[in-house]
């Protein structure tokens, strides 16, 4: 039998408010305690897919992402729309996304894995002109020579240099010196 689609709705609405309040038993209950948490796919039902963690860095506090890591969610996990975790991350307009960014990579985020356009996370810090987010995948072991094998076929330190981005491609210019 079909669930009644205004339950559905209310548990699609509580989900979303577990997930504001970093409430991760609230948020298991109401996934049903699936099967490879904190690793399983959420129903796009309930207006959430993706993993809890993908989730997590648009709508949650800095505590239960920690909190996610600290169970074993997946960094590194796969999807298909070109934004990989750092990607996600990075895409965010949250004030602690570079203490995120750190916490992440001290998690084992693969700092070369492959996302939109098959950039690098640098690639893409490059992209979005950020300079903190490119100052902490170099000191991360970045690598600014590394090449997307699509495109133009350019490293993050090509694209600085050609965009004009001259304090980005210094950053990235003292990584290779060093």
């Amino acid at each position: 039998m079909a669930e009644d689609p205004s339950e559905f709705q209310r548990r699609a609405i509580a989900l979303h408010a577990a997930y504001h309040a970093g409430d991760l038993k609230s948020i298991r209950k109401l996934l049903d305690d699936p099967p490879g948490f904190p690793n399983s796919q959420q129903p796009y039902e309930l207006g959430c897919a993706g993993t809890p963690l993908e989730y997590a860095f648009c709508w949650s506090p800095a505590s239960l992402i920690r909190e996610l890591l600290e169970i074993g969610a997946d960094v590194n996990y796969s999807v298909v729309d070109g934004f990989p975790a750092l990607f996600t991350l990075l895409e965010t307009d949250r004030e602690d996304k570079y203490d995120l960014l750190t916490l992440m990579l001290d998690h084992g985020a693969d700092i070369h894995q492959r996302g939109i356009n098959d950039w690098t996370p640098l690639h893409y810090a490059v992209a979005q002109r950020d300079l903190k987010a490119a100052e902490i995948l170099i000191a991360h072991g970045a690598d600014p020579h590394l090449k997307t094998r699509i495109d133009a076929y350019t490293s993050a330190l090509e694209d600085a240099e050609r965009y004009g981005l001259d304090d980005l491609a210094a950053i990235l210019r003292n990584r290779t010196n060093a």
